[in-house]
Order: C-alpha cells, then structure tokens, then sequence
C-alpha cells in the first residue's frame, strides 16, 4: 500500500484506485484545495433472504456554508454519558440506544457493529476532549477480526481527493492500514463511479450505488461489512409435513409442509388491517412417564379388559384373524413405554415464553468459525415501545441466558407432553437513524463542534469537524436465512372398520409461540455476543395471493 501511494506521488496525472479486483483506473482533474473540511458518517444496511448485507461510510467535505445548518440543541448542557460506554464486544446499552432513544412506532433495524467501527475508525484521528467523548462512548471494545469469504465480507477503506492528499496525516493512513486493514485510495472525486465500484465489490454486487456525488468532498471513510448466510435449516420445510403421535396417548401436533399451493401461511398481525406473511413452527416432547404414573399393572389390568371386550365382540372380533389378548397387551405395554422422553422438532430453534414475553430464536449457519444467531422478542402485556422504553443489555443477557433448545429434552416441563406451536411473520423493513443527534445525546458533541472538533491526527487542515452523521438500513427475514397430578382414561372400541386403540388422556401443555403483534429482533455473534443488527418490526410482510397460490390472480 505504501509503494503504491509512492507511485501515485510520482504519477500526478492519473490516480490509480484499487478495488477487489485491482481493475479501476480514472484520470485524475487537479482540484483546488478545500478550505474546511466536515464529516458524514452513513450507514447502509441490506438483508436479502437470508443474507445480511450493511454498509457503513464516513465522507469528509467543505462545510463552509453549512455553518448556518448546525444543530440548534442546547450542546453546553451535554455531558460524556459514560451510561452508554461499550463493554468489550458484548451486548452493551450502546447497541441498544438507538432502539430506545428512536422509539417510534415504526419498523427499524440499524447496526451497531458498523456504527462501532465507524466510531473507531474516526478516533483514530481524533485527538483532546474530541477523543475522550468518543473514547467514553467505545470503552474497550476491539474491532473483531472476521474472515472474509463468499458468505461474509468486512471491509474498511479510505478514499482521498488526489489533490488534497499531502494534508491527509501518514501516520494516520498508516493506522487505517495496521489496525483495521483498510485499503487507501487518490481519487480526482469528479465523480462518485470508484467508490460505488468498492462498495459494490465489497458488498456481493447488492449495493451497486451508494452515493450520487463526491465532487464537494475532499476524503471519504467507509466501513462495509456483508454477510449472505442461511439457516441451519429452514424454518419450515418446502418437502415434508411435520408430524407426531405418541402410541396410544391422546395427543398430536404437526406443520404442514410448504408447496406451490401455499407458500406461506396468512396470520393476522395485531398492528395491520391485513393478513401477514408467516411460517410455522412446532416442537413436541414427551416427558410425562405413563407407567410410572399410571403402572404397569393398571394399564395392563384396563387394556386386557378394553381389548377383551372388542376381541370377543361378535361384530368383529370372531370375524378376524386379531392378536391374541396378551400378545396385543404386552405389545401395547411396550409400545406405550417407548414414547417417554422422545423430542421432535419441526426446525431448529430456541425458545423461551413467560407471562411478560415471547422469545424465538434460531442459528444461521457456520462460516469460517462465526455463527450468527437470530433472537425474536414479543412483548405480551406491554406495548412494544413500553418494553423497549425499560430495556437493558442486563435484561437482554438474561433472556439469551434463560433460551431452551427445542431439540433437547431437559428445555421442556417434567410430567407432561410439551406441545410448542406458533407462526413467525416474514418481514422486509428499511429504517434511517438520527445518527448525528442521537450521538449527540450520548455524550459525543465536540466532533460536530467546529470551534471545539480536535481531528488533528487526521488531518493538517483547521477548522475540521463533523457536520452530518446518517445511517440507513433495511432487513429481509424469509423461511430461508416458543404437569397434571393424575391423568383421565378414556377409550373404546374400534369403529365400523374393526380398528381397535385404546388412547389415554395425557397431560398436555400447550406453548403458543406464535409472534402476532410487535416484536423486537436481534442478530448477534453467538461466541462474541457482538450485536450486528437490532430493530423492530411493527408492519410484517403482506400475504399476497402468489403467496398463497403460486400464481398471482387478478379480478
């Protein structure tokens, strides 16, 4: 990197810029050096299906006129808000600031993890109370280092107007370059083609344009991460029903498979007049033990008598070659005995239900050691802003910390059949943070503060500061990336076709899981805790008829 921004200074007519594939090249257009400088922080975030795509961008340019345009807030009375300090790269109340201080009854989704690393990145040339706010806002957290591959890339860069780059500070670029591998770049800036181009490559080609225009910017900073995962498995299966009976108990639960003539499943949602995109889930598990409950001989005493009265019935018992009496008991006892502790889920998921919430979770696959895990939160008493007016990175640990595991048998209630069912809506949602305010609030005010911003190890220009911060994102979740004392006995003989069962009547609790009013999300690093993305979801997707049919139909 270094050799190339040699050549570039022996080369003042042409400017080389570099993305993934070392392809781009642009004739540079001398420029005249910008008097003030100020700082955009963005952020855009895209989820398509399954795959997780964010980019995150801070572009420096004259701020000049924007001296009229600056925030009117009373930024005398504001403090460092040490309250909101990051605490290593665990869940911390930063992550869910946003989420609290924009409680909107809106869809929202931001990311965290590229607000930190735009965060970091920029204090690098911070210096003074400009990096003492920043550094009460960042605490100890260390950028994680990810591997990069086709189902995840993370990726910083630095572009910089070609004639503005001998007032960039090496020492600076060099920290770009060491401490979070960013690649630098001289741009003429005359127009916004090479940055779109690294974005585009560093973002699996989804996000092709992220800017309309750079020609009033002298340097840009961007942060671009990506992810493209899938589930573990889908959520529901598109080739299968879900189905499950235990012999001789009263008992069953199933999910019908998805196929071209539903696609998914309508659900009606609290907060819209429509029905809903949902895919449905079930868990069973039997931890109700019929022979330690009932004995052995009681069940074999009233099967000897109930299987007697159909064997010897004139109807059909003498009119059929059936198992003798206890051949068919002893069977019956066996099978009976089998069912006692068998688990059986229709996907892979985690869950938790109480009085106040609802809680689904669920595991994207592993890629070059990251999993990254999906957590859903219903509030069920109060309304969703309520909840998330009380949250705490304390309170969200602790719901992660009580999630059971559908698939073990030890998640569910001893001394009954646990029966968990539920539908989970489908969801597309875009949101835009008040970035530069809510910073603000957090404590971080002398960066947009031009008689105050210290970003001397940035940059040799006076008069730098920050003078917007935005941050855009949107989110795709898809199918593809929630004990009786005795027990009643009721039974009797087989029906007109001669079929004999004797069903007992078991204990049965029922989990309704099923998400259908509004629900906070979370995807985080399941080793790390790092949370990626965070936001709510007030409007799921419509049901359409394509979705229900397979073909659009119109009147």
């Amino acid at each position: 990197m270094k050799e190339e921004n040699k050549n570039l200074e022996e080369n003042q007519g042409q400017v080389e810029v570099q993305s993934q594939d070392n392809s781009v090249q642009t004739p540079a257009v001398p420029e005249k050096k910008k008097n003030k400088i100020a700082i955009i922080i963005g952020l855009l975030v895209v989820v398509v299906a399954v795959g997780i795509i964010s980019v995150g961008a801070i572009s420096m340019f004259n701020s000049q006129e924007k001296d009229e345009k600056k925030d009117d807030s009373n930024e005398e009375n504001i403090v460092i808000n040490s309250e909101y300090k990051m605490s290593g790269n665990s869940l911390s109340d930063f992550d869910l600031f946003f989420l609290r201080e924009e409680n909107t009854l809106k869809n929202k989704v931001y990311s965290p993890l590229s607000i930190k690393y735009a965060l970091a990145m920029l204090n690098e040339g911070t210096d003074g109370e400009t990096k003492a706010q920043i550094s009460a806002v960042i605490g100890d957290y260390k950028n994680t280092k990810y591997i990069n591959s086709k189902n995840m890339s993370l990726a910083n860069a630095m572009f910089i107007r070609e004639s503005y780059k001998n007032d960039i500070e090496a020492a600076y670029t060099t920290t770009l370059e060491d401490k979070f591998n960013a690649q630098v770049f001289y741009d003429p800036f005359t127009s916004p083609t090479n940055v779109n181009k690294w974005v585009s490559d560093n973002t699996f080609n989804l996000i092709p344009n992220l800017v309309d225009n750079i020609s009033d910017k002298d340097f840009v900073l961007i942060n671009a991460l990506a992810i493209d995962m899938e589930w573990v498995n889908k959520i529901q299966s598109e080739t299968e029903d879900y189905d499950v009976h235990y012999p001789h108990e009263d008992f069953y639960t199933g999910v019908t498979a998805l196929n071209n003539e539903m696609g998914y499943t309508p659900l009606k949602f609290s907060n819209v007049d429509y029905d809903v995109k949902s895919v449905e889930i079930a868990s069973a598990a039997n931890r109700y033990d019929i022979i330690k409950d009932l004995t052995e001989k009681s069940i074999r005493d009233n099967i000897t008598k109930e299987y007697g009265k159909f064997y010897n019935d004139k109807e059909c018992g003498s009119s059929y070659d059936y198992e003798p009496i206890d051949s068919y008991v002893n069977q019956y006892i066996k099978e009976v005995s089998t069912s006692y502790g068998q688990v059986s889920s229709s996907t892979d998921f985690y869950f938790y239900v109480d009085d106040s919430i609802k809680v689904f979770a669920k595991d994207l696959k592993e890629y070059d050691g990251t999993t990254l895990e999906y957590v859903g939160i219903m509030p069920i008493k109060d309304s969703l802003d309520k909840y998330i007016s009380n949250i705490s990175s304390k309170k969200i640990d602790e719901i992660i910390a009580n999630l059971k595991d559908a698939s073990k048998i030890e998640s569910y209630t001893d001394g009954k059949i646990s029966n968990i069912t539920g539908n989970i809506p489908v969801f597309n949602l875009e949101y835009e943070l008040a970035l530069l305010n809510d910073l603000k609030k957090m404590g971080i005010t002398d960066a947009f503060d031009r008689s105050k911003a210290d970003l001397s190890k940035l940059t040799s220009s006076k008069g730098t500061y920050i003078d917007t911060a935005i941050h855009k994102a949107n989110i795709e979740f898809s199918n593809d990336g929630i004990k009786a004392a005795a027990a009643t006995m009721v039974g009797g003989k087989g029906a007109a076709d001669c079929y004999f069962d004797y069903l007992y009547k078991v204990p049965i609790e029922n989990i309704d899981l099923t998400f259908n009013q509004p629900f906070m999300f979370l995807v985080r690093d399941k080793k790390t805790g790092e949370i990626w993305f965070t936001g709510t979801v007030y409007e799921p997707t419509k049901i359409t008829d394509i979705d229900m049919y397979g073909t659009e139909y119109s009147e």
